[in-house]
């Protein structure tokens, strides 16, 4: 009997705002510890960071909850 091994899922940034963005979402490990990651905006025509969180989080999916809240909020 074979087993799969499970594929590893690679994230590709998404576009979060309404219509065309240039701006995108990206989790980031800032460091190590219990709270590692952060979130940072960047724009995707010149890779350049327009803005990153201050607090750091557990896990990716806090930082990616977190990040995606930041840029509705500006909408």
């Amino acid at each position: 009997m074979l087993h799969r091994l499970a594929q590893p899922s690679v994230a590709t940034p998404v576009p979060l705002a309404r219509g065309h963005s240039r701006f995108r979402l990206r989790v980031c490990l800032k460091g190590s510890g219990v709270r590692p990651y952060g979130w940072e905006v960047y724009d995707e025509e010149d890779g350049r960071s327009v803005r990153q969180s201050s607090e750091r989080f557990r896990t990716s999916a806090e930082v990616w909850e977190a990040g995606t809240a930041v840029l509705d909020s500006q909408e």
